[in-house]
Parts: C-alpha cells; sequence; structure tokens
C-alpha cells in the first residue's frame, strides 16, 4: 500500500472505531475495499459487513442484516436498509473482495444425469463419494428441521460433516413432505431426537405445531421434539432487534398470551450460534472418541475400496 493512501486507511478506520466497531480486517483488505469505489459512509458499511461476515459465514443476506442493525451501522430493519446492503454485497462479491460461497440463499441445484469423462474418472469419484453410515452403530437418530430454505445453508457445513439430515420446511408442508419422513422414521429402531429451527412470532409457531402433528398423524413411533431456536430467551440473551407481531394475523392473540409481544427472525442469531446449538444437540448423541474411531475405520475401507478398483482397471479380476 502506497504512503499517500495510508493517511485515508487510518482516518476510516479511526471513524469506524469512534462509531463503536472493533475492524478486525487487514490492511490489504480494507485497500481491496475501498478500490472498489465506495465512498463515505458506503465505504464504512462495506468494510464493516465484511468484517461481520468473515465472523459469521456462511450467512445469509438477511442475517448479515441483522448484524449490522445490531452493531448500529443502519439505523432501522427497513427495506430500503436492506436494499442498499444487499446492493453493497453484490459489488463485492462480484469485485472478488467476498467469496460468493459467503452468502447463502435457497439450496437450488441444477438436475443432470451423473456422467464421466472414463473408468478412471468413475473409480475416482466413487472412491471419493463412499462414506460410512456412522450412525447406524449410534444408539440415537438425529434429525434437523428449518423453518426457512436460506437457513439449510448456515446449517449445512455442521450437518454434513455429522452425516445428519436436514430437512428445510418452507412454510406449511404438505402431507406427502410428512408421510416421507414419517415413512422413513417408522422403519427407525431406535430413540428419534428431531430438533427445529424457526422464526419466534406467530406463524414460525403455528408452522411448527403444524409439522409436528402431520408427523404424529403418520409416524407410529415415538419421536422427541426440540425447538432450538429462536426461544424466549434469546430476545435478551442475544438483544435481538425486536419485531411486532401483525395484529391482522388471526394467531396474533394466542402469541400475545403465550409468549409476549416482541417476535424476531431465525436470521436474526448469529450464523454461528445456529451451527454451535445444532453441533452440541448431535454431538450430546456421539459416545466420546466413537467419531474419531469411526472415521479411521472409514478411512480403510476407502483405502481397500480404491485398491479394488485399481485392480479392476489394471484388468487383474
Amino acid at each position: 500500500m502506497s504512503d499517500c493512501r495510508k493517511p485515508k486507511l487510518v482516518s476510516l478506520t479511526a471513524s469506524i472505531k469512534r462509531g463503536g466497531f472493533d475492524l478486525t480486517l487487514t490492511d490489504d483488505s480494507i485497500d481491496r475495499i475501498g478500490a472498489v469505489g465506495f465512498r463515505g459512509d458506503n465505504l464504512a458499511l462495506a468494510n464493516i459487513a465484511t468484517n461481520i461476515l468473515i465472523r459469521e459465514k456462511p450467512i445469509t443476506l438477511r442475517g448479515l442484516f441483522y448484524r449490522v442493525v445490531s452493531a448500529g451501522w443502519l439505523p432501522s430493519t427497513d427495506k430500503k436498509h436492506y436494499g442498499r446492503l444487499g446492493r453493497l454485497m453484490t459489488r463485492l462479491r462480484e469485485t472478488g473482495c467476498v467469496p460468493f460461497s459467503w452468502l447463502v440463499d435457497n439450496l437450488r441445484s441444477s438436475i443432470k444425469p451423473s456422467s464421466w469423462s472414463g473408468l478412471e474418472d468413475f473409480t475416482d469419484t466413487v472412491a471419493e463419494a463412499y462414506r460410512k453410515d456412522f450412525w447406524s452403530g449410534l444408539p440415537e437418530y438425529v434429525h434437523i428441521f428449518a423453518e426457512k430454505d436460506a437457513i439449510s445453508g448456515v446449517l449445512a457445513p455442521v450437518t454434513r460433516e455429522y452425516d445428519v439430515p436436514l430437512s428445510p420446511i418452507r412454510g406449511y408442508v404438505s402431507l406427502s413432505f410428512a408421510h416421507s419422513i414419517a415413512t422413513d422414521w417408522n422403519r427407525i429402531q431406535k430413540p428419534i431426537k428431531a430438533y427445529y429451527l424457526g422464526d419466534f412470532d406467530p406463524s414460525g409457531f403455528d408452522l411448527e405445531r403444524d409439522l409436528v402433528a402431520k408427523l404424529h398423524r403418520y409416524c407410529q413411533r415415538e419421536f422427541e421434539w426440540t425447538r432450538l431456536a429462536v426461544n424466549q430467551e434469546d430476545l435478551d440473551n442475544f438483544n435481538l432487534i425486536p419485531l411486532e407481531p401483525k395484529k391482522s394475523d388471526k394467531r396474533y392473540h394466542k402469541f400475545i398470551s403465550e409468549h409476549g409481544e416482541r417476535c424476531a427472525e431465525l436470521d436474526a442469531l448469529p450464523a454461528t450460534e445456529l451451527r454451535k446449538r445444532i453441533r452440541e444437540a448431535i454431538e450430546s448423541y456421539i459416545p466420546q472418541g466413537e467419531w474419531e474411531r469411526l472415521k479411521e475405520i472409514e478411512a480403510q475401507e476407502k483405502a481397500i475400496f480404491r485398491q479394488t478398483l485399481g485392480r479392476f482397471e489394471r484388468g487383474e479380476y
């Protein structure tokens, strides 16, 4: 960084610090963000949002928005401020300052039949794809449900690591969805532990109630159900930005009588906290040291599988 630019960097970081935010970005990162062309408040906002992203990634744009508002760098949760942050993040991603993978949206995928360039390519894919079902030998079965599709991208790094099913419900679930889950559960001969993450509002609680009722309708097994987030104590413990429940909602009075007049979106909780909660929930059902032992067995089985595939490739069978 040239000396002539250094005073600007010092002035920017000092201004942000006076605003109550401790910027921990490297000088190089701040310089790259500055080169995008932001000016004034937008330059400070871009640095602060990137700083938060580094701590919370992956996170939804709405989750990042709540973190920025909570930090005092946007005045409210009004849509115009959400749009402003969205435009800044678009420029930061398209200029390479922020990886696209740090901000998650709906888990969308393209449908295409699997294909390979040849047998060698195929055998490499098969060998890498093999994953031992650790849960087949563990005493419980764990399943995570999330109210929002986008939040699934926040939770997926943990559920993938521990090979635990993660089901976004995307509003009120269909009977087909509930029947499919219940059919799978009916085949499981061990205690079933289900965890739910949803908004703290009339809709979030009613979606959860509806899901549980439909699962009970089709599932012949007993299951234990736990709401991991958002819970009443989270409102104060995390100083969540309070939202007012809609008085036009027919569930309004029931919600007020049971939970009070404050609402909060699931995205308002830090992404790191959401991942911490499901990690702790999952790990509580894994005997100490067992996961590492199973990973060693998996690695040995992969090695044997690769050797066997290699013999097929060389025509030794």
